[in-house]
């Protein structure tokens, strides 16, 4: 199933707004939320603000940030 971002704006706003996240991610976020689906990411800030949000997440990996 495909899901249009004017589908998801309004929950998106609204995450954006709670979570600080980027653009990008509350897209993602907001997607998860409003399907009930897992959010699967590698990204370590991402899946916290996806736990803070109530949204279901699992964190593939954490990365290491070079010197």
């Amino acid at each position: 199933m495909l899901y249009s971002d004017v589908y998801l704006l309004e929950t998106a706003i609204d995450l954006g707004i709670t979570t600080k996240a980027s653009g990008f991610d509350v897209l993602f976020l907001a997607c998860a939320m409003m399907t009930n689906s897992k959010l699967i990411t590698d990204d370590k800030k991402m899946y916290d603000k996806a736990v803070d949000a109530g949204i279901n997440a699992e964190l593939l990996r954490e990365t290491v940030s070079s010197p």
